[in-house]
């Protein structure tokens, strides 16, 4: 068997399962998004010192964990109704011949595939809507414009580690899915 069969399969599979797939990765970027946003003004070291935000910075911490409680159940539920719609083709692929070796490989590089592409759109995207919410975030408390806006790499960590995490446990679930 060619060395790259599983990753043209993969993409072949993702290609052609666009209609589930697109949305899956659009709803799994806007959460990584949201929660980097959250993450990163919640690590500006500008925006704790200013006077008047010492439990902004803290309200905006407890964001962060809430809006990850929310990823993890989110992007659960949205897998869960990727997966129904690929029942089938897993059915059809398996009585072609294929183990359930060979589809827990072929899972896992388009795993790695919308992880890969949802973690560093996500990111891209907070960044780029980060500085818009920092914006209306300074006009809402009427606070100077000397506090900068920056991009954390402490937040850029933070958000690939946990979310990584993340779609790591859902894949490990959709393989238990599979296998039963």
């Amino acid at each position: 068997m060619n060395r790259f069969f599983y990753f043209k399969l993969a993409v072949t599979n993702i290609k052609k399962n666009a209609k589930t797939y697109v949305p899956y990765i659009i709803t799994s970027i806007l959460t990584i998004c949201m929660f980097y946003i959250i993450c990163s003004l919640s690590n500006n070291p500008d925006l704790t010192k200013a006077t008047g935000t010492g439990t902004m910075s803290e309200v905006l911490f407890l964001g962060t964990i809430v809006c990850g409680i929310f990823a993890v159940i989110f992007l659960f539920y949205t897998n869960s109704f990727l997966m129904k719609r690929r029942k089938k083709e897993f059915g059809l692929y398996n009585i072609l011949g294929m183990g359930k070796g060979h589809l827990a490989k072929m899972l896992f590089i388009e795993s790695i595939i919308t992880t890969t592409v949802s973690i560093i759109g996500g990111i891209l995207a907070g960044i780029l809507f980060g500085k818009l919410v920092y914006l209306v975030l300074l006009k809402i408390l009427h606070l100077k414009r000397d506090i900068v806006y920056m991009i954390s790499p402490v937040s850029v960590g933070i958000t690939a580690a946990i979310f990584g995490c993340i779609f790591f446990v859902i894949f490990l679930y959709n393989l238990v899915r599979m296998k039963l």
